[in-house]
């Protein structure tokens, strides 16, 4: 496994802003889950607030923030543990790249459907039951399509905390628990990926994921990497 050598202070300062990243798309996700965003059918009324339009849009920049910021914390993370494992780590940061961009992708989808419904001038040729139709297409496919980009979200998690594990930058405790959530989370992906059914069954599986990624944020952000014991190795 080819290591690099190793800039303690660029290290630190890498850590710390994939730790800001966290934070920020952890946020973006939940103003995404929980934030006052509009369902597309109250977009959908004709006597529609055009504020309800507004704030269904500020969804659109939360996830824009979202896989940016997923895309700022690979490279982030890439910088901090490439002199433990270069490979592992370029993999792992090419996974949460390929996260990143099946995120855009969607947006796209999503917003496919946001404009078929506030302006159906634009599909002039279709009935409004078609119209419904499509709608009810390509929602279902950003839906069902989410699940996909969790499993690249996956093995770059893993690969990442398993690094983190071997240097022991941050408490082995916390490396192990961050191995534990990105594997549930991928088995629960291709889970509902391979039986549709289940996935109001075991969402809940994504709890834990959540609430470790905010632990994780903050000790990157707030306490940092412990390099001495890397270091010490290394000479």
């Amino acid at each position: 496994m080819s290591t690099m050598p190793f800039n303690d202070v660029a290290a630190r300062r890498m850590a710390r802003l994939a730790g800001l990243s966290y934070v920020l798309y952890s946020a973006a996700g939940i103003y995404i889950t929980f934030g006052p965003i509009p369902s597309l059918s109250a977009l959908g009324d004709e006597n529609a607030s055009p504020l309800l339009a507004l704030m269904f849009r500020t969804g659109f920049l939360a996830e824009v923030v979202l896989y940016t910021f997923v895309c700022v914390s690979a490279a982030a993370m890439y910088m901090v543990l490439k002199s433990v494992g270069q490979g592992p780590a370029l993999v792992a940061a090419f996974c949460r790249l390929i996260e990143g961009a099946m995120g855009a992708t969607f947006i796209i989808f999503k917003y496919a459907v946001f404009i078929t419904v506030v302006n159906p001038e634009l599909t002039p040729g279709f009935s409004d039951d078609q119209r419904a139709s499509l709608v009810s297409l390509l929602r279902d496919v950003y839906g069902s399509a989410i699940y996909f980009l969790l499993i690249p979200m996956a093995v770059g998690g893993v690969l990442f905390f398993s690094l983190f594990f071997r240097s022991r930058f941050i408490p082995r405790w916390l490396s192990a628990w961050g191995i534990f959530t990105y594997l549930v989370i991928g088995s629960v992906a291709a889970t509902v990926i391979l039986y549709p059914a289940l996935e109001e069954k075991i969402m809940l599986f994504f709890l834990p994921g959540a609430l470790f990624e905010w632990i994780a944020a903050f000790w990157l952000l707030f306490a940092g990497i412990n390099t001495k014991h890397w270091v010490s190795k290394s000479s």
